[in-house]
């Protein structure tokens, strides 16, 4: 089958559909070719003031009119558009043809237009093109009804051919982003896996240096002092830990190896345990029921996800007493884990967005944070088929929610 070509420089094109192929599904034929040349000349006469209509309607949107603000090229555009129409009538329809097509979606594409207002243009030129072949004509119902359906003929196969470059841009944008995304995360797991060692050398010289301290002064220190250089050293041991499990998130693995059953209350113990220096000094209770159902996901996922969730909620409480309560609601397959603050509360328009990253409301940029927090505890959710979302009084607080699912 012969295929139509395409010059070189421009995007990949998948696999093309032959030109005769295209003609043979609209069922153009060559009489549909000579009816086209036969009302050219009354569509024609007036592309001119045609075309001057359209380009007003175009500066009408803001959309539209940012592509011309250069007036040289606004002339030399119209000029072009009419030579367009005009041979989308009167032109044979061969490979000459559909390359011309072809370059002027490729243009548009390039530039940002976008296939509703390229498809905008047609429909306006389509409504011009009926109201010409209706007027001042003495012509039978029949001849009229085949007059219209070759005019719709050709602007399909015009829209079909234009339509293929826009397509070709969409692919090879995608292909690009795919490639970035690919980039990005093999030099995010390098980087990963570079910070987990500069970030452990430290914390095993920590460690050993609470072992020397307590072997050479150990009987000389009182044993609260013992006591605390000994937590000191367990924290190091289990932060090095953390990085081994944050550094696994970072490497793609199957998702079955991946996930499983989880004991829903330690994971959330040990993100407290994380947050207990800040707990403690805001004097924030935190009420944790004593009985949580397992849910089905990855650990450290849901351990991260809780630790960011808690995280904000400990930042910015502004009531005394402080309370954070954390519970469970269970349905037949899943199992919802809420964080329940009593803080100033989230505006109603504000809930969804917070989960944007970076994203902070007005009343809380003095408070330390990159907002990307919330983000991530989405994220790391979604991964394992949850969600994330909150509820909110404003000045009574909010209630953080993750959704998962009960069994495997």
């Amino acid at each position: 089958m012969n295929q139509v070509s395409q010059p070189s420089g421009r995007a990949d094109l998948p696999e093309t559909v032959s030109l005769a192929h295209r003609l043979e599904f609209l069922q153009m034929s060559s009489a549909d070719r000579q009816r086209l040349r036969e009302i050219a000349p009354l569509i024609n006469a007036g592309g001119e003031q045609f075309v001057e209509r359209f380009y007003s309607h175009l500066f009408a949107f803001p959309e539209t009119a940012r592509f011309l603000q250069d007036p040289i090229l606004v002339e030399r555009l119209k000029r072009m558009q009419q030579a367009h129409l005009e041979s989308m009538l009167e032109d044979e329809v061969d490979e000459a043809y559909v390359e011309r097509r072809r370059r002027v979606g490729d243009v548009h594409a390039q530039v940002g237009i976008t296939p509703q207002m390229f498809l905008g243009a047609y429909n306006q030129y389509l409504q011009y093109g009926l109201r010409q072949m209706a007027s001042s004509r003495d012509v039978l119902l029949p001849d009229f009804v085949e007059e219209v359906l070759s005019l719709l003929k050709a602007i399909f196969l015009d829209v079909e051919l234009t339509l293929d470059a826009f397509f070709a841009q969409a692919t090879s944008n995608l292909r690009q982003a795919l490639d970035m995304l690919f980039r990005a995360n093999t030099e995010l797991r390098q980087f990963a896996q570079l910070t987990s060692h500069d970030l452990k050398t430290p914390l095993a010289t920590v460690a050993n240096l609470c072992d020397e301290t307590l072997d050479e002064f150990g009987p000389q220190m009182p044993d609260e002092a013992c006591r605390l250089i000994e937590m000191a050293k367990q924290r190091t041991y289990r932060m090095s830990a953390m990085i081994d499990e944050l550094l696994e998130l970072s490497i793609p693995v199957d998702d079955l190896k991946a996930s499983g059953p989880i004991d829903t209350h330690q994971v959330i113990a040990e993100a407290i345990e994380r947050m207990a220096p800040e707990i403690d000094q805001r004097k924030i209770a935190i009420s944790l029921a004593s009985s949580l159902p397992p849910v089905w996901g990855n650990r450290v996922r849901l351990r991260e996800a809780i630790f960011n969730i808690l995280s904000n909620a400990v930042k910015f409480v502004d009531k005394q007493p402080a309370t954070i309560k954390i519970y469970a609601e269970i349905s037949n397959e899943t199992c919802k884990l809420a964080v329940a603050d009593n803080g100033p509360g989230i505006p109603p328009e504000e809930l969804d967005r917070i989960f944007s990253p970076f994203r902070r409301l007005k009343t809380h940029q003095d408070r330390p944070g990159s907002g990307l927090g919330l983000y991530f505890a989405r994220s790391l959710i979604e991964q394992d088929g949850g969600r994330v979302w909150a509820e909110s009084q404003l000045g009574i607080g909010s209630v953080f929610y993750i959704e998962l699912k009960h069994k495997g």
